[in-house]
């Protein structure tokens, strides 16, 4: 964090922060979570709600945001023009492979979902959405990100990332990471096997940007009995296609 900031849009944030993790929430709950007073979290939430960014229960009484919030990131979205250029590329990998495909960038730490695409095919919903983040250790595209990485650089990662066990089956352990992460410096395939969530499969890639950067990736995921054997071969043949044809328009420095 910069060491100069303005403290009221800091704690702004952190209530934006919550709310958009937690869903509606009262003010004690978000004072509890913050650390900040009752009044500085009702000074917050009246400007939020003044604005038209957020809204009061009226049964509750409790806070949420409102569907502006979502029109702010929409309009990001629409106007990033790595996930415009990527987008086509996805959803044919999407329809193709008839699983779902998500897009990323590295944040930090962190995998953040740029895109998200589901086929109408399929009827396996996944708990990710767009502007979601996960620690890079805890999702097959980021340790694909990862993989890119010095073993120095990996262990920077972790010591700063908060690791989070999601099933009995998450990595919390370094040297279960950097086991996994020799594996895919040699195929450029990364795997979460029921890691994140019970059930689901995921593999990933990375993508590098203009400069050479790993700071994309693409990853399908799917339900573990779906991701076998021949499956999983045609699956990871279409998947790194992908990435080489994106790589082809977001991945080249162009001259000028």
């Amino acid at each position: 964090m910069a060491k100069e900031t303005i403290q009221s849009v800091e704690r702004t944030f952190q209530v934006i922060e919550l709310l958009a993790e937690k869903g509606a929430m009262g003010v004690r709950e978000i004072g509890h979570e913050t650390g900040l007073h009752s009044t500085v979290v009702h000074r917050v939430l009246g400007t939020l709600v003044d604005l038209g960014y957020a809204g009061q229960e009226e049964e509750t009484g409790k806070y949420l945001l409102t569907y502006k919030m979502l029109a702010v990131g929409n309009s990001i979205q629409e106007r990033n023009s790595v996930v415009k250029l990527a987008h086509p590329y996805l959803a044919a990998l999407s329809e193709e492979c008839k699983e779902t495909v998500h897009f990323v960038e590295r944040a930090g730490t962190n995998i953040r979902y740029i895109d998200k695409i589901t086929p109408s095919a399929n009827m396996f919903a996944t708990g990710s959405h767009v502007g979601l983040e996960f620690p890079l250790a805890g999702t097959a595209v980021g340790k694909a990100i990862l993989s890119k990485l010095s073993e120095a650089e990996v262990k920077a990662v972790w010591d700063d990332s908060r690791i989070v066990q999601y099933t009995p089956n998450t990595i919390c352990d370094l040297d279960r990471l950097l086991t996994e992460l020799k594996d895919t410096r040699k195929t450029g395939f990364a795997y979460d096997m029921e890691e994140r969530e019970a059930g689901l499969f995921c593999v990933g890639v990375s993508v590098p940007d203009y400069k050479g950067d790993y700071v994309y990736g693409i990853s399908i995921s799917a339900p573990l009995a779906r991701m076998q054997e021949e499956r999983l071969e045609e699956v990871k043949k279409h998947l790194w296609e992908t990435r080489e044809r994106i790589i082809g328009v977001i991945g080249k420095k162009k001259n000028g």
